[in-house]
């Protein structure tokens, strides 16, 4: 008789407690869902997890080696000595001329750090060619990979051949990219495809031999006359002064009349000895836009950049940017950054310039 008397009581204790305190119960449970909603607003959206994948690849480069003895000289050894390293899934190897990848998958689980260590360790046994390089291990990160990628292209005469990929890619470089940037959450902005401009100085041989020079005296006062350096601090009185030398080449001409050397009396010049010209660097890729060639834009985040704003900002400043007006101020009348480029001089804004 006692015990049941007692239950019902400890039930109506408890309920008392949620009944007679409403005020209570309702504020707590209406800073649950505003602290709820907030921190919903502030939760990052990523395209990818923040995790570390449990894979490793080990590149040697082999130089001016084939295929075939890349495969016997370098990746088989290397496979046959990580064959052994613990918590090891599977492992892979690619050969290609003068490079060899092996790549090592690991379990869900196991502890990078010494997976690493423990591939440092089989790699110090094994025995490489002595024209071999040292082997090197890289991981896959997530966040490396672009987040966006843009694409810029142009109809009309002046975005056609040689000229018109070049064109591109100093827009690209000297104009969009300075001005994604800044945008809050970026990271880093790269440049890819088009054309990249060098200045090449063509030698003659036979006017090298006529003067007695070689190439490497040619290279040696290309790099003493262009110059960039820090000359150290100067001090006066409690002001102290950053002195640096300036002598980088402006333009072609300049780059022609260096002097190689005197003899006498008479001054042999870069220009004696060939020409300078405006020139492109060697591709080392093609990017494509609806089958045309195109300069891509990528994109990259920071860590804890939320990915759907910084989209959102990336295409707001996308939209700010005025194509036409920084295609016709890109090349001032000396040519790119006043340096006397080809094809100086403004002309007829092209037809159409596409940034998607």
């Amino acid at each position: 008789m006692i015990a049941e008397r007692e239950a019902p009581s400890t039930v109506i204790a408890e309920r008392s407690f949620l009944v007679d305190r409403p005020v209570a119960i309702l504020m707590v449970f209406l800073a649950t869902v505003v602290f709820g909603f907030f921190s919903f607003l502030r939760l990052p959206v990523s395209l990818m997890p923040e995790l570390s994948y449990p894979t490793l690849t080990v590149r040697t480069e082999y130089p001016g080696a084939a295929p075939e003895e890349v495969e016997n000289d370098v990746s088989r050894p290397v496979e046959e000595a990580l064959g052994v390293v613990g918590g090891l899934r599977r492992i892979s190897s690619i050969s290609r001329a003068g490079v060899s990848d092996v790549v090592l998958e690991f379990s869900w689980g196991i502890e990078m750090t010494e997976a690493i260590q423990d591939t440092l360790e089989k790699l110090d046994l094994v025995f490489l060619p002595i024209e071999a390089e040292r082997p090197l291990i890289l991981r896959f990160d997530p966040t490396l990979v672009p987040v966006l990628e843009l694409s810029l292209s142009g109809d009309g005469i002046q975005f056609e051949g040689d000229e018109g990929l070049r064109r591109l890619r100093r827009l690209a470089e000297l104009q969009i990219k300075r001005a994604l940037e800044p945008i809050k959450g970026v990271a880093a902005v790269r440049v890819r495809g088009g054309l990249e401009e060098e200045i090449h100085v063509l030698v003659e041989a036979d006017r090298l031999r006529h003067t007695g020079l070689s190439t490497d005296d040619v290279i040696r006062r290309l790099a003493e006359e262009n110059i960039n350096v820090a000359g150290g601090t100067l001090r006066e009185g409690r002001t102290e002064y950053m002195v640096r030398t300036l002598n980088e080449y402006v333009s072609l001409e300049q780059i022609g009349d260096t002097i190689v050397s005197a003899t006498e009396g008479r001054q042999v010049r870069i220009r004696d000895l060939g020409e300078v010209v405006w020139a492109n660097a060697e591709r080392q890729i093609t990017t494509r836009t609806d089958g045309r060639e195109s300069v891509q834009i990528e994109v990259f985040k920071e860590a804890d950049a939320n990915i759907v704003a910084l989209a959102e900002r990336v295409k707001e400043r996308v939209g700010e940017i005025d194509l036409e007006a920084l295609e016709q101020a890109e090349r001032p009348e000396s040519g790119p950054g006043g340096r006397g480029g080809p094809g100086g001089g403004r002309r007829a804004l092209a037809e159409e310039i596409y940034l998607t």
